[in-house]
């Protein structure tokens, strides 16, 4: 079962966000990013979901501490902020590999997971075969 990562200071959008996911994930919810970040080191996750604006840590530092533990897992951005710029570079800095606007359609947002998850198995397995070649 896939790991899930969901960093938002809003308890309700927490909420939202585990009744959605579930049944088919295994989530791990914060709604402090201090402490979602101390979690990389005893926990793999295979996705994060994060909001931007939050107290001590913003998204964006909080997706830059997740690449670094996990380089194959999938970043998104869930926010109702909306500098354009600032999402921009994240993007094109390969912070986060989408972004997300509140509210969100709930079947787009399952739909964006499902292929996020599904790209970080591909890497995964990818890495396994290169290892495997070069072994050999």
């Amino acid at each position: 079962m896939y790991k899930i990562l969901i960093v938002d200071d809003e308890e309700p959008v927490l909420r939202a966000l585990n009744r959605l996911f579930a049944r088919r994930y295994d989530l791990t919810l914060y709604s402090d990013p201090l402490k979602a970040v101390e979690s990389f080191e005893h926990c793999h996750y295979d996705l994060i979901l994060s909001d931007i604006k939050m107290p001590h840590l913003d998204g964006f530092t909080v997706l830059k501490e997740f690449a670094a533990y996990f380089p194959n897992s999938g970043r998104m951005l869930i926010s109702g902020y909306t500098d354009i710029d600032e999402c921009r570079d994240a993007l094109r800095n390969d912070i986060a590999h989408i972004i997300v606007s509140k509210p969100w359609d709930n079947f787009e947002l399952e739909s964006v997971v499902a292929l996020l998850l599904e790209n970080c198995a591909l890497k995964n397995e990818l890495n396994e075969l290169k290892a495997n070649v070069v072994a050999k």
